[in-house]
C-alpha cells in the first residue's frame, strides 16, 4: 500500500511540475509579447513626436517648407532641409520598415530635391545606409565637398 501511495504522489509532483514549467514557460511568452508591444508603441510615439516637431518648424515656415524644383539654396533654406533630412534619417531608423512611414519619409526626402542636387549638402552628417537611400530617391544627389564650408 505505502509503493502505491509513493507512486501516486510521485506521478501527482511530477505533474505539477510539468504544469508550474507549462504556465512559467505561457507566462513569460505573454510578458514577453506585452513587453514588445509597449516597447513598438514607444517607438510610435517618439516617431510622432519627432514629425510633429518637425511639421512646427514647417508651419513656422512655410517659405523653407515647400520650395518648389527652383528654390536657391540659401542659408535658411540649408538650415531647413537639413532639418528635414535629419528628421528623416531618425524616423527611418526608428520606424522606416513600417510603409505608412516610408511614404512619410519619402515624402519629407522628396520636398527637399532643390537641396540634395545643389551639392550643399553634407553627406559625411548623415549615416551611410541613409545616404545610399537618398542616392536611389535622388539619383542626382550632389554631397559637399570636405571643407568647402556647406550645411
Amino acid at each position: 500500500m505505502a509503493v502505491v501511495v509513493t507512486q501516486i504522489a510521485f506521478i501527482v509532483l511530477a505533474a505539477a511540475t510539468v504544469a508550474s514549467v507549462v504556465l512559467a514557460v505561457w507566462t513569460y511568452r505573454r510578458s514577453a509579447q506585452a513587453q514588445l508591444s509597449a516597447a513598438r508603441a514607444q517607438l510610435q510615439l517618439a516617431a510622432l513626436g519627432i514629425l510633429q516637431h518637425h511639421l512646427d518648424l514647417a508651419v513656422a515656415h512655410p517659405e523653407l517648407a515647400s520650395p518648389g524644383d527652383e528654390r536657391t539654396v540659401d542659408a535658411r533654406y540649408a538650415w531647413f532641409a537639413a532639418h528635414a533630412l535629419n528628421t528623416a534619417q531618425t524616423l527611418r531608423a526608428l520606424v522606416g520598415e513600417q510603409p505608412d512611414w516610408q511614404r512619410a519619409i519619402d515624402a519629407l526626402v522628396r520636398r527637399h530635391r532643390p537641396y540634395l542636387r545643389s551639392g550643399a549638402f553634407v553627406c559625411d552628417d548623415f549615416s551611410p545606409g541613409f545616404v545610399d537611400y537618398l542616392r536611389h530617391r535622388v539619383p542626382d544627389l550632389r554631397c559637399a565637398e570636405p571643407g568647402d564650408g556647406a550645411g
